[in-house]
Formats: structure tokens, sequence, C-alpha cells
């Protein structure tokens, strides 16, 4: 029987594309204050380059775009990473999590910069909304996603173990790989306006796919209903 439900943050429980935009409007007033142009084109820019051309490098692609110096990019970075962001769960996360919490324990496991990832939960009002949360940051990054040991710690501080957990994410690389390296079963969210909607990725297939939170609680009592076979049971 399923005793926790564990969360993924980004682009699970809200829309991550809000982070990057209040991020981007942060270091275009940065610019903007440098000389380097109005702050309502430099936004359009940075979320152009973001939303067209992939979120890996984009303050780097900026300042070739925009003519700032190179050198400015590390300090930029620091602004992104320190803006405080305001952001809104999404609509199906307050009554999902609110129906959970009366039949299992609660968990959330989120990968990024520590401080960066407080202030996220802090601004979504979900910093007590677990009975248990693991930044993987807190405890290097050699253990964010995929590794096992953000997921097994997180079933540790709720006092189930992995057979009876379900993990809930996104990102096939790193959620569902990571659930997998761990030993849970997995649920990837394809939330219509999520990064990793239209990722593929056949080496990590979830157990199981939804695209919102309104069809969990029917899937998780379907699971329940279907006893897991071990490992090497050859049933």
């Amino acid at each position: 029987m399923i005793q926790a439900v564990l969360f993924d943050l980004d682009d699970t429980l809200y829309e991550e594309a809000d982070f990057f935009r209040g991020g981007f409007a942060a270091v275009a007033q940065e610019l903007e204050s440098r000389g380097a142009g109005s702050a309502a084109r430099i936004r359009r820019e940075l979320a152009d380059i973001h939303f067209g051309q992939g979120r890996d490098g984009v303050l780097t692609k900026a300042a070739e775009r925009l003519a700032f110096p190179a050198e400015w990019v590390p300090e930029l970075v620091a602004v992104f990473r320190a803006h405080q962001p305001v952001l809104e769960v999404a609509g199906d996360v307050p009554a999902t999590l609110e129906r959970l919490r009366r039949r299992y324990r609660l968990g959330c496991i989120t990968d990024g910069f520590a401080d960066v990832q407080r202030r996220k939960l802090h601004a979504l009002g979900l910093a007590d909304a677990f009975d248990a949360i693991v930044i993987a940051d807190d405890h290097g990054r050699q253990n964010w996603k995929p590794a096992a040991y953000p997921f097994l710690l997180c079933c540790r501080s709720l006092g189930v173990t992995t057979d009876c957990t379900v993990f809930v994410g996104d990102n096939p690389d790193r959620d569902m790989a990571g659930a997998r390296n761990a030993g849970l079963r997995s649920i990837r969210i394809r939330r219509e306006r999520g990064y990793f909607c239209r990722y593929a990725c056949a080496a990590y297939p979830a157990d199981y796919e939804i695209t919102d939170l309104e069809t969990l609680i029917p899937l998780l009592e379907s699971i329940d209903a279907v006893p897991r076979v071990p490992a090497g049971d050859a049933r």
C-alpha cells in the first residue's frame, strides 16, 4: 500500500517559466542601470533566448546579442539567483495536497541552489505544506537528482520504505531517473506549458503519466489496488 507521495517542485507544483520571467526582469533592471538599453527590451530579449533557444547559457548569449561585456555575466547570474520571486502554485495543487494529506505522508524533493529553492517555497506558500522537504543542494551538488540520496533521505525522514512510496515529477533525466535509482515508483506530470512537456526520453520511462494533479488521487487508488511485484519475482 502506498504510504507516502513525494513531489518535485519546479514545473510540477507551479509554472517554472514564471520564476525565469521574474529573474529576467531583475537582470533587465540591472542592465538598464548600467546603460545597456531599456529594461523592457532587455527583458524581451532574454525571454526570447530562453524560450526560443533553450535555457542554457542565456546570459552569455544575451551578452553577444545585446553587446554588453561578457565579464558582467557572473554578476548578472547572481542578480538572477538573488531576486525575490512572485509565484503562484498551479490551480490543482492546494486541493490535491489537502486531500492527499488525509491519507499519505507528503514530501518534496527539489534541485537547484538551496537559497533559491527556499525563496521559491516561501513565495509559493509551500514551506510548511509537506511533512519533509529535501533540498538536494544542502547535501552537496553530487546529491542533486538523479542521485538516489535525496529520495532515500526523504523516505527516511518520513519513516517510510521506498516500496511504499511514489514520486511525482516532470523531468525524465532527473526526476524519473532519480526515482528509479532509489527504487521508487514514478509518476511523470506533463503539464501543457512545462519545459519538459514534449521531451521524450526512453532511457528513463515513468511508471505512470498524468497531465495534471486532478487525476493523481484516482491513479494512486488504482495503483494501490494492484499489489506490487517485487523485483525478480517471476510471476
